[in-house]
């Protein structure tokens, strides 16, 4: 009897285990009837950010329909989710995967994809450049040591990271008090171990900084374990050692989003980092740094290749041209597969609308391992280059050493677009993250004959910060938004020489009432209704919150 149960038992354990085993992620994107506009998953930073970029609301910003999403997890349990791409993942079996094709609410299934690694980081020797934490801020006898002669007059005494800064003349902002501060920038990485008590990151968290932190692999908090790498990405943006080492923006306040485990070394799902993305969007960050990159792809039916590297294959790829859509700007490694079999871009550096940051050395030539271009359907990249070959890093002991890898270009140039978006909001009208990465693509050294090896080049953001005309730019505000007795949203203009048209829309993009204005009309009258929405003018979108 006792040999029976233990049978039965060695069975049904074998059985279950088995069925769990088998069980595989998948992406299930859904056939949503409708989609509540009452609220946008959107806290009030990122509401700004789509204001002051004239960006309307869409359906994308909205939760998903719950009722689909209960739907689906009564079948198969739901592990994560995405706005952007109108799905959720559930983990399933083959059985729960023919009864979810069949829900009325699914509208189509694909397994999430295994992804290789693109390695962004390159092993080798450190060369020590300035101080240990172990052992207290004594410069080492290897540091470069600051000096009036190789500084200028600057507002910081860069040390080591000189090279870096000033070969994309980004002194010149620094110069002119934009450093970053006010502006919000979301890591996406592996582990970022050392970055809580190290040095170089001490005043980011006294001054409070650094806004927040999430494990998606493991779903806490606790980003400082099980690898390093993070950290010394963040080091080229937030270090502020003067006189020994200065990130490219020192005074930005960050979010740390762990969404791979460094430990496995080359596998990771995908939609880590969409729901990281897309929890930066909620947050309204200005700025995304990925230092990841991925080649080839599993998804459980065939391999992707190459011909996938077109903005449009990947998940991952399709998440980061709706991240740029929403107005955040994003910088990813290009990959250091250059001198590999593979040679190109990774994974979502392919996206459109970003900056895929190759590397190159202190003198301007492209480092042999910087992944290249140009996408599958034929597009510039990587889009520009920055110092990657010998950059100054914080390394994993706490030493602020020298490191090579597509891992470091490209949080270095995301540095210096948080420091330009710093001088962009000051613009009277608003700026666009588009326009931007525009002007930093056409600053570059080879903006006029671009090349899949350094894309447009090295940028100048000189060049480009005097571009803005802060100024001289002329105030313009057609439209101001207020709010009547009775509850009702009233336009008001003060420049009454022209006509004008207005479009006002529901979230999910349907017209709801268009206004003809005729020259010297002052106000239209918006009434109240219970969805968010938008109002479009000629040169300008407003959004309307639900009364």
């Amino acid at each position: 009897m006792q040999k029976t149960l233990l049978l039965s038992a060695m069975v049904c354990w074998t059985s279950a285990s088995w069925a769990q085993d088998s069980a595989k992620k998948y992406w299930v994107y859904l056939n949503e009837s409708a989609v509540d506009c009452t609220q946008p998953m959107l806290g009030p930073d990122a509401l700004a950010r789509r204001s002051a970029q004239g960006i309307a609301l869409q359906t994308s910003d909205f939760a998903l329909q719950q009722s689909a999403v209960t739907a689906v997890n009564e079948v198969a349990d739901v592990v994560g989710r995405s706005r952007w791409l109108r799905a959720v993942v559930v983990r399933a079996n083959d059985t729960q995967i023919e009864e979810l094709k069949s829900l009325p609410e699914v509208a189509s299934l694909q397994p999430v994809g295994i992804m290789k690694r693109s390695l962004t980081e390159l092993q080798v020797p450190l060369s020590p450049a300035s101080m240990d934490d172990s052992k207290g801020s004594e410069p080492d006898a290897a540091s470069p040591k600051p000096s009036s002669e190789e500084e200028g007059i600057h507002s910081y005494q860069y040390g080591a990271s000189l090279a870096q800064v000033t070969q994309i003349q980004l002194d010149a902002l620094h110069d002119a008090g934009f450093d970053g501060a006010g502006v919000k920038i979301a890591l996406m990485d592996g582990g970022y171990a050392g970055a809580e008590s190290y040095s170089a990151f001490v005043g980011a968290w006294q001054q409070g900084r650094v806004l927040g932190t999430w494990d998606y692999v493991d779903g806490d908090s606790n980003v400082f374990h099980l690898g390093s790498h993070g950290m010394s990405v963040w080091s080229t943006i937030c270090s502020d050692l003067d006189g020994t080492f200065v990130g490219t923006a020192p005074k930005a306040s960050f979010y740390l989003f762990k969404t791979e485990n460094q430990a496995t070394e080359t596998i990771a799902e995908e939609y880590h980092w969409v729901m990281a993305a897309e929890r930066a969007d909620s947050l309204g960050v200005d700025v995304i740094n990925t230092s990841l990159g991925y080649t080839t792809f599993d998804n459980g039916i065939d391999d992707h290749g190459y011909a996938d590297m077109d903005g449009r294959s990947t998940p991952i790829s399709i998440a980061a041209v709706a991240a740029a859509r929403t107005g955040m700007i994003l910088c990813i490694s290009a990959g250091n597969e250059g001198s590999s079999s593979w040679k190109y871009i990774s994974a979502p550096a392919d996206a459109d609308s970003i900056l895929a940051v190759g590397a190159v050395d202190q003198f301007g030539i492209r480092a042999g391992f910087s992944s290249q271009g140009p996408s599958f359907d034929g597009r510039i990249k990587p889009d520009v280059s920055a110092r990657g070959l010998g950059a100054a890093v914080v390394n994993s002991t706490g030493n602020v050493a020298s490191s090579s890898g597509t891992s470091f270009s490209s949080p270095i140039m995301a540095g210096a677009m948080a420091s330009l978006v710093q001088a962009a909001k000051m613009l009277p009208n608003g700026y666009s993250a588009q326009n931007l990465i525009q002007r930093v693509r056409l600053s570059a050294s080879q903006a006029f004959a671009p090349d899949s090896f350094l894309g447009y080049g090295i940028p100048n953001f000189a060049t480009v910060y005097n571009g803005l005309g802060l100024s001289s730019a002329p105030v313009i505000h057609p439209w101001v938004l207020n709010q009547s007795n009775d509850g009702a949203w009233i336009l008001r203009r003060l420049d009454l020489r022209s006509s004008d048209r207005l479009e006002y829309f529901a979230a999910d993009g349907r017209l709801i009432q268009s206004f003809e204005v005729a020259q010297g009309q002052a106000e239209v009258r918006i009434e109240p209704q219970s969805f968010w929405g938008f109002v479009r003018s000629k040169a300008q979108v407003l959004p309307i919150a639900p009364r």
